[in-house]
């Protein structure tokens, strides 16, 4: 077996293991990664926006009620969209930022 700096280091590479793009994260180590960071309820919200209007978060929505998907994985490919929604949310209302969500769906 490798030894634990070793195995740190092929993880760094994505040699051996999971790369970074699909290391799992919890919601709080996301909460913690948004800049400037927010709480795991401020996340909750980002996440129902972004389920219903970016595909890489389709796997968000709870196909029995319709709503958010609790047990679904956060990467760290979803920080960025994440991001950026925080970004918005710094100047706008949440229902703004679903309606520039909603447009931007529509366009395609």
């Amino acid at each position: 077996m490798y030894s634990q700096k070793l195995q740190e280091v092929l993880r760094i590479m994505g040699i051996g293991g999971k790369t970074w793009q699909n290391e799992e994260l919890t919601r709080p180590e996301v909460a913690a990664m948004l800049k400037p960071k927010v709480s795991a309820r401020q996340l909750q919200a980002y996440l129902n926006i972004a389920r219903k209007y970016l595909p890489e978060f389709k796997k968000f929505t709870n196909k029995k009620t319709g709503g958010l998907n609790g047990m679904s994985k956060l990467y760290k490919y979803h920080i960025a969209p994440l991001q950026e929604i925080r970004s918005l949310a710094r100047e706008h209302t949440l229902a703004d930022i679903e309606n520039e969500f909603l447009q931007r769906g529509s366009k395609k």
